[in-house]
């Protein structure tokens, strides 16, 4: 039944999240319908051009789709804390408005009306395990086992200096959460992985929800470097919710070629951004080959995290949690034409006390961008 429950509260949200955007279509211009330059809309391509002269210099692209997977099988091997997650994800193209679901971007005062906005939906899963997953009863001062399945729903607002993101998450901790029978599928099929035997001490079912939010500074094109481009965009960020609440800042480096400009800091969290960085720069056309390395920082303040604390409202095992946590990503990214590949590995200070060491693993994304 607790199954039953939690795909159903994810199946009727992403029903919701997808029905919004093919109801709202319908009354949103289409690329088709403005004047294009060489395919990149221009000063004069965009319609009352003198009511909003801020989306002529925001950043333009198309609708996207991809996929990313975190595992600490990828560079750290350690099978313990934040030990696996996924994500499916659509973001559509830029669009100046999107229907009736513009209010979740309008609750920011800051938020400007004319820069250009995007839309996505996602649909995922993160799963935390002990330091050792062997023991049929787990050390209750290690971290408990705990799964997260989620649906997303997202506002991306690009202008030419910043970009906003708002993100409602909506799932099941607990049994529904279908992190146990994901780890256990795994491991008969990694040849040498170690059956977890403690999943009957997980945390129990409980909905979740959270809102997060995230402002990124960025400059309007990137600085040259001799034959290299770089830029540097600080980020503050913050989530509310039962699952987790934490404020943040941190900053994102990033050194390479042809690169577009950033659509969000690079780095990781338990309410992990949908990782879109597909944007094109106003007036410019799209290169056929782009790259970049780069490293990301945050320090966070974190107030609840449940995955930590345990349920709300139910007995559970928990820990005493950390307040303040540091996370570091360095990466690579890679696009050519419209697909997109990058490859990170993550680092975040101990989460609890007691902690035997730093939790490590790796990332790899992959997109289309049509």
């Amino acid at each position: 039944m607790a199954v039953r429950t939690g795909c159903g509260i994810i199946a009727a949200l992403s029903f919701g999240l997808a029905a919004g955007p093919v109801l709202a279509q319908d009354s949103v211009p289409t690329t088709n319908s403005v004047p294009t330059t060489n395919s990149v809309p221009t000063t004069d391509s965009v319609p009352n051009a003198e009511a909003a002269p801020e989306a002529n210099s925001a950043p333009r692209s198309g609708a996207s789709i991809g996929f990313w997977i975190d595992n600490d099988l990828f560079g750290g091997g350690t099978d313990r804390y934040y030990t696996n997650g996924f994500q499916f994800y659509y973001v559509s193209g830029d669009r100046p408005n999107y229907g009736n679901i513009d209010w979740l971007a309008n609750l920011v005062p800051w938020i400007g009306e004319h820069g250009v906005r995007r839309y996505g939906i996602a649909f995922g899963q993160n799963m935390y395990t002990p330091s050792d997953i062997t023991k049929p009863i787990p050390d209750a001062t290690d971290r408990p086992y705990a799964g997260w399945l989620y649906g997303r729903l997202s506002v991306i607002s690009e202008e030419t200096r910043q970009v906003d993101r708002i993100d409602l998450d909506l799932g099941m901790v607990g049994p529904a959460s279908l992190a146990e029978q994901t780890q256990k599928a795994v491991h008969r099929i990694v040849p040498g992985a170690r059956w977890p035997e403690g999943w009957d001490y997980q945390l129990k079912n409980e909905p979740g929800i959270i809102l997060s939010y995230e402002h990124v500074w960025r400059a309007e094109r990137p600085a040259r470097i001799g034959p290299f481009e770089a830029d540097l965009s600080p980020h503050v960020a913050g989530s509310v919710g039962n699952v987790l609440t934490f404020g943040g800042a941190g900053v994102t480096l990033r050194l390479g070629g042809n690169m577009a400009p950033p659509v969000g800091a690079l780095i990781l969290r338990p309410t992990a951004s949908i990782p879109y960085q597909d944007s094109v720069a106003a007036g410019a056309p799209r290169p056929p080959f782009s790259w970049y390395v780069y490293a990301g920082a945050e320090g966070r303040a974190v107030a609840r995290n449940i995955f930590l604390d345990g349920n709300s409202f139910r007995d559970s095992r928990s820990v005493d949690k950390n307040n303040f946590v540091a996370a570091f990503q360095l990466g690579v990214a890679l696009r050519y034409g419209p697909f997109g590949i990058s490859y990170a590995q993550n680092f975040l200070s101990p989460e609890f006390e007691g902690q035997k060491s730093y939790s490590n693993y790796g990332s790899i994304r992959a997109s289309y961008r049509f």
